[in-house]
């Protein structure tokens, strides 16, 4: 049975692209141009992703979002939308998103990311305790940087390898089973869009979240196309940073 998917955008254009490529790979899709036609329908109907544009004529989707949440807690919701700030993210996550994409990134990396989340759905919403131990491999050239991040995530129960460079996050990934990596985009030698090339030559297994100053820097728009599951901004808003690694853990492939 083929999966369904709602997909909740006020512009004609955007639905039908992405209605169109859906279907294109296998998927039952329904769209609706608001947040009235939504709720209206998400309450009636069985779906098994929501698509969710942020800004709707007559709501906010993070309202929307949050009015999923009081009565479904396990339906994926993917926030899309042409206008995201770190802020918005941060909202969205908190607000029970299980992932969020610009519209920039291109529909087949919409459309890989959707299906990476519908495969992942009877995992996504289990609690840390039922899944296996993480590691998380943080690659930057800066001490300071790698501490924070390493304290961080091994104070929240993770194991945490450290890299301070592209080739020995090759060495370390070639050689230890890693779930996630945090990848500094602006590294001397080898940079970050190498090392993602790479790494995911090796295996498409790990999710690799970039990190940057700049979420308009024209890198963090390559390393998405080439697979990169999202990035990261400094300085680290810590709530976000858990948020999105923990949504990553659980979309990624496991063994």
């Amino acid at each position: 049975m083929s999966k369904k998917i709602l997909v909740v955008d006020d512009e004609i254009s955007i639905r039908e692209i992405v209605r169109d490529a859906l279907i294109m790979k296998g998927y039952e899709v329904m769209t609706v141009p608001s947040a009235d036609h939504a709720l209206d329908i998400i309450f009636t109907e069985p779906f098994d992703l929501i698509l969710l544009d942020i800004n709707l004529a007559d709501a906010s989707g993070i309202s929307v979002l949050k009015k999923i949440r009081e009565t479904q807690q396990k339906l994926p919701v993917v926030i899309y939308s042409g206008s995201l700030t770190a802020e918005i993210e941060t909202e969205a996550r908190a607000a029970g998103a299980n992932e969020t994409l610009r519209k920039d990134i291109g529909i087949p990396q919409l459309i890989g990311q959707i299906d990476k989340i519908v495969k992942a759905k009877d995992r996504i919403f289990e609690t840390p305790s039922k899944r296996k131990e993480k590691t998380v491999l943080v690659v930057d050239d800066e001490y300071s940087i790698r501490c924070v991040l390493m304290d961080f995530f091994e104070q929240k129960g993770y194991t945490t390898l450290e890299a301070e460079s592209g080739e020995k996050a090759l060495e370390l990934a070639g050689s230890e089973t890693v779930s996630v990596v945090l990848l500094d985009i602006n590294m001397p030698g080898m940079d970050g869009l190498t090392t993602l090339k790479k790494l995911l030559e090796m295996s498409p297994k790990p999710g690799v979240v970039m990190v940057t100053g700049n979420m308009d820097d024209g890198d963090v728009q390559k390393a998405v196309e080439l697979g990169a599951y999202g990035y990261v901004l400094k300085p680290f808003d810590f709530l976000y940073l858990e948020l999105v690694v923990m949504s990553r853990l659980a979309i990624a492939q496991e063994d």
